[in-house]
């Protein structure tokens, strides 16, 4: 018979507690304290080890992580992502997100890095388009700029009816502001030479403000890495001895949900010969790149508009590749004006 004694059940629990290795209690006065028990269960469980493609230190590759990422398995915020062709971005703290581009005389590439604090998720895309040496297996003859109606959207958009505060950053190797000036205006005024006007009408609802020269450069990097924004629009020249040699420019865009907040362009002013574009009057010297044509394809990144792929859209400005003096992407095509409007609506003429 067993002892039901006070003493006797002092015994068997205690057994019971030697026996339950999972409990963790004491007995005290022959009863097992709900403390004790509470305490036990509130041991910690061990630290969750990150995965393998979480490096603790250094920049992280894109391609060798999941597409969507749990902040609470790898905390990315603060860390740098490398994409595509070297394109790299610093993943944002602040809770914005961001899109990379990088043009080059190769190709482009595109990294977008999107940060959802509420669920807990940050989100990598990553494309790059490289020139194929001679004419590639799927070649399709170019549309005329003008008749050709393709366009791309990238995931944000300024609010309409906005008007962007430019700066511009003259950098350090005396390149003229003009072919930049020009390539921005390109954008807003719909400059085409598809029409008797040299634009297309009714204008996108957005506009652009210059907001004169500043002394803080892109938050791009010397290795053609967007940093950290600053609230600052701004478009110029940068030296970037750490980008990789055939990177013309870079864009860095930051959004909120669906809406741009920011966004910086820089011209290579490093390894790289300019030309300002024919509105100087002045013709290309062998091997250089229009300033004004660059600028106005990155400006297109800074709308919201995204590559539009396939020899057969390559006469349009937002195609992702630009050969030396070559000018054609400074006016737009009709699938760069048709993604404006898509994007904005027409400005009211009053």
């Amino acid at each position: 018979m067993d002892d039901v004694t006070p003493a006797g059940r002092g015994r068997r629990t205690g057994a019971w507690c030697a026996a339950a290795a999972a409990l963790s209690c004491t007995v005290a006065g022959g009863a097992i304290t709900a403390a004790a028990v509470a305490a036990g269960a509130a041991e910690p469980s061990p630290a969750r080890r990150p995965p393998g493609w979480c490096a603790p230190e250094g920049a992280l590759t894109a391609r060798a992580m999941p597409q969507k990422i749990k902040i609470s398995e790898c905390d990315l915020r603060g860390r740098v992502v490398r994409g595509e062709n070297g394109l790299a971005a610093t993943v944002p703290s602040d809770g914005t997100s961001v899109t990379a581009h990088a043009l080059r005389t190769d190709g482009a590439s595109e990294l977008r890095v999107g940060v959802d604090e509420a669920k807990g998720e940050i989100t990598l895309t990553t494309t790059g388009t490289r020139v194929p040496q001679g004419r590639p297996r799927e070649f399709r003859a170019p549309m005329e700029a003008c008749q050709d109606g393709a366009y791309q959207q990238e995931p944000s958009k300024w609010p309409k009816g906005s008007t962007i505060e430019w700066h511009y950053y003259p950098g350090t190797a005396g390149l003229p502001v003009s072919g930049v000036s020009a390539g921005v205006s390109n954008v807003f005024e719909a400059r085409t030479d598809c029409t008797p006007s040299h634009a297309f009408a009714p204008l996108p609802d957005v506009s652009a403000k210059y907001a004169g020269q500043t002394a803080t450069a892109p938050n791009v990097t010397s290795a053609a890495v967007c940093g950290d924004r600053d609230g600052t629009n701004v478009s110029g020249w940068e030296a970037m001895p750490g980008a990789e040699p055939d990177v013309l420019a870079a864009t860095c865009t930051w959004f909120r949900g669906d809406t741009t907040i920011e966004s910086d362009t820089a011209l290579q002013e490093q390894g790289k010969k300019w030309w300002p574009g024919p509105q100087d009057g002045s013709s290309c010297p062998a091997g250089s790149y229009d300033a004004a044509a660059v600028t106005t394809h990155e400006t297109g990144h800074m709308l919201g508009l995204g590559h539009v792929e396939g020899s057969q859209h390559s006469e349009l400005t937002m195609a992702p590749t630009v050969a030396a003096c070559d000018d054609d992407p400074a006016t737009l095509g009709k699938g760069d004006y048709d993604g404006l409007i898509a994007l904005y609506g027409a400005r009211s003429s009053a």
